[in-house]
């Protein structure tokens, strides 16, 4: 391994930890010697990320078990806008989001049948009868500022829903690949699914678990409000050639909130606190797992994970996923 690539390998890893004081020096000598080099570009959006300040009381959290609600008490929540392009200029054109909407519908219908199915979406888009769905709510939506639009409205159902009720707010490409009742089986507000050695993400935006209560909502209020502090006019803000409000920002705007650092260095625990509010955290995968195109995975080790993710361009790989799991294989 050269010196820039140890160099570079350890600034990650301090970043990773939310040690931004100790990666700042390591850029700065790399950049003098590389300016402007594309890993090291990255390198400073991912710094901008973990050093942004935002205040919060954080603290561990240990969840204590509790009943999980009957199926009739779980809202499976998704969220879908018509579009003539992906706000993200990296993924594929040409899906058929409708049909990848529809299946994620039907996989909560087959594996929670009782659970309620709600699309959040736009007054324009159209929503085909054949769509498994319990309920559509309609939202002025801007669709140029499609991920802060998604936090916004997720945030508007959580303030009028039942306070009884605990939700899954899901990507359309989700799918639910197991009873999500078992998931609600501790005491938190809010749960996040987190994936390792990403420093300015770990948490993923297409999994998020509401249990019952106002808690989740204070969450998704001041994820909101870091959201709009990032997204105008920030250090990382200025090193994004997109609005930040259609792409990247919601999680960026999580992580902060969680606090990078405070997350990093919570040792064993599962869960915690931020300004009172009862943060769990799932890992990835198996609560928001990957699965890659060309592997095999054993039918014991699918049957674990809680809900998939065919995110990006893996979209193709869910129609044939449904259908194993319609007939029963997995």
């Amino acid at each position: 391994m050269s010196s820039f690539e140890a160099l570079y390998a350890s600034a990650v890893e301090d970043l990773v930890r939310g040690r931004a004081d100790l990666a700042r020096p390591k850029l700065a000598a790399m950049w003098r010697e590389m300016p402007g080099h594309p890993q090291l570009v990255q390198l400073a959006e991912n710094l901008a990320v973990v050093e942004f300040p935002w205040p919060a009381e954080r603290k561990p959290y240990a969840p204590a078990p509790r009943d999980p609600p009957v199926q009739e008490a779980i809202d499976v929540v998704l969220f879908h806008v018509d579009l003539e392009k992906s706000p993200s200029g990296v993924h594929e054109e040409g899906i058929d989001y409708k049909a990848v909407l529809a299946q994620s519908f039907e996989s909560a219908r087959l594996r929670a049948p009782r659970a309620r199915r709600i699309l959040l979406t736009d007054e324009k888009t159209a929503v085909a009868a054949a769509i498994p769905v319990d309920d559509v709510l309609r939202f002025a939506i801007d669709r140029n500022r499609l991920m802060f639009e998604r936090m916004r409205v997720q945030e508007l159902y959580l303030r009028s829903r039942g306070p009884a009720r605990a939700t899954l707010l899901m990507d359309s490409d989700v799918i639910v690949n197991a009873d999500p009742a078992m998931v609600f089986s501790e005491a938190f507000d809010v749960g996040l699914t987190w994936r390792p050695k990403l420093p300015d993400s770990p948490f993923n935006g297409g999994v998020i678990i509401a249990a019952e209560g106002d808690g989740a909502k204070r969450f998704l209020q001041k994820t909101l409000a870091c959201y709009e502090a990032i997204a105008a006019g920030s250090p990382i803000a200025k090193m994004k050639p997109r609005d930040l409000r259609a792409w990247w920002g919601d999680q960026f705007a999580i992580a902060i909130v969680v606090g990078l650092r405070a997350f990093a260095e919570r040792g064993g625990a599962v869960a915690g606190e931020v300004d009172g509010i009862r943060v769990r955290y799932f890992p990835g995968s198996d609560y928001n797992f990957v699965m890659e195109p060309g592997t095999t995975y054993a039918r014991d080790e699918l049957r674990r994970k809680f809900f998939i993710h065919f995110k990006g361009n893996r979209k193709a790989m869910q129609s044939a996923y449904l259908a194993e799991m319609a007939a029963g294989k997995v």
